[in-house]
């Protein structure tokens, strides 16, 4: 019986710092024939990426996205359908869908982001 795996805690980032969201089936199979949807649950133009049929549709993908996620391509087939995503920002923060779907099953986790500034001050314009 295979499970969709993600973190407990909440996951603390700073902002423009790049983050992956890990996220795995259990026991280790490979996801590289699975769709895996991630997207931002209660959020219009929700979609952050979207893996299917062996390539990354991202037509769809929200506008705050565009060129910022990725998913390990060479690691889809050890199960790990984590999602890197780079430059954080404070508008980033919130909760993640990882939804993976095969022809016979499916399964979702959410995974939790917090957001901090960045450490440094920033240097004023």
């Amino acid at each position: 019986h295979l499970k969709v795996m993600g973190p407990e805690a909440p996951l603390v980032a700073v902002a423009g710092e790049d983050l992956v969201l890990p996220c795995f089936i259990k026991p280790n199979t490979s996801a590289v024939d699975m769709t895996v949807e991630w997207f931002r649950p209660y959020v219009e133009d929700s979609l952050v990426h979207l893996y299917k049929n062996h390539e990354n549709i991202n037509e769809n993908q929200a506008q705050a996205y565009r060129g910022r996620t990725s998913v390990f391509k060479e690691e889809l087939q050890k199960g790990n359908i984590s999602l890197k995503l780079s430059a954080i920002r404070v508008s980033d923060e919130g909760e993640y869908k990882c939804f993976v779907e095969d022809t016979s099953w499916s399964d979702d986790i959410i995974v939790h982001i917090i957001v901090k500034e960045e450490l440094r001050k920033r240097v004023a314009d």
